[in-house]
């Protein structure tokens, strides 16, 4: 489904480039016989649009560009080369294509937005899903990290040396994020800001414990055995505690998401499906009540979540 979005997308990319310079409509076989110059038109017209303003936008917001950096490595074995902005074009030309496929199917325009806000909604989950899943990975590797540090730097290893080996030895986010502390040492970066930015791409807590005891061990020359141990130790014991937090808040937790959910895909489905629903949106009145409705239910998340800040 995705690389036939993407092909479509191209494809009208060079449909649109060949109208814009003044060419005709091709005939079917006249497309096959040129359809890698059509690929290296559409790619062309993709990223002349990827320079507007707009796709700057887009790109500024991280779901949008990490989105657009899975399609340009989707792209790559089917022998197109596409870099992000190009790929932020495609993915807003198949928003729009779905967009307004599901208002033709559907008979109104009305659709057209629901399935738009379906789709924004789709991709912030997503990320949300995505940096959860992240935290709770790097999370669990701490006590890992923590022990690797200890033994690195307990046999005479540098902290270059030893974030190296943890870059190297580790899996997932965990070992992306040290490879990038590595290397910013290796360029010259100082050892006080590569560690900074070494705790604020971890992002969970111990981070910054763990940045303070790398710095110590810099300019003293310790390797802190112990204090990387014991950490290693409350590491293990905090994700218990968040294991067993979770399981016995679960019920909680599903049925917040249940209660802040149900409103917006009622909305949604009633927008797709009743005509009624749909005319009543067209007038002031109706338009004025579903704000008033989003602003209350809005205001009830944030309730919620500085009520829940630290269970969910």
């Amino acid at each position: 489904m995705a690389g036939a979005l993407i092909a479509g997308a191209m494809a009208l990319a060079s449909i649109s480039g060949l109208l814009l310079s003044g060419g005709a409509l091709p005939s079917l076989g006249s497309v096959v016989r040129h359809l890698p110059a059509l690929g290296l038109r559409a790619q062309s017209v993709l990223r002349e649009i990827g320079g507007s303003p707009l796709i700057g936008a887009l790109l500024a917001l991280r779901p949008v560009r990490e989105l657009s950096m899975v399609v340009s490595e989707r792209v790559s074995p089917l022998g197109a080369t596409l870099d992000v902005r190009a790929s932020a074009v495609v993915l807003l030309a198949g928003a729009t294509l779905l967009s307004v496929m599901g208002g033709i199917l559907f008979g109104s325009p009305t659709a057209s937005l629901f399935v738009a806000a379906g789709l924004v909604g789709g991709v912030f989950a997503r990320d949300s899903s995505l940096r959860e899943r992240e935290r709770r990975e790097i999370l669990g590797a701490m006590p890992g990290i923590y022990r690797t540090l200890s033994v690195a730097l307990g046999s005479g290893q540098t902290l270059s040396q030893a974030v190296a080996y943890v870059g190297a030895h580790e899996h997932g986010a965990v070992a992306r994020v040290f490879a990038r502390m590595s290397l910013r040492l290796r360029c010259g970066t100082p050892t006080e800001e590569a560690v900074g930015l070494l705790a604020r791409e971890l992002s969970v807590p111990g981070a910054d414990l763990l940045a303070t005891a790398l710095v110590i061990s810099h300019r003293t020359g310790s390797p802190l055995r112990d204090l990387l141990l014991r950490s290693a130790s409350l590491a293990e014991q905090q994700r218990e505690f968040e294991r067993t937090l979770s399981v016995k808040t679960a019920q909680v937790r599903l049925s917040v998401r249940i209660v802040c959910l149900l409103p917006a895909v009622m909305m949604g489905l009633l927008g797709l499906m009743s005509p009624d629903f749909q005319a009543g949106l067209a007038t002031p009145v109706g338009i004025g009540c579903v704000t008033v409705a989003a602003v209350l239910d809005g205001a009830a998340l944030l309730i919620i979540g500085r009520l829940m800040r630290g269970v969910l």
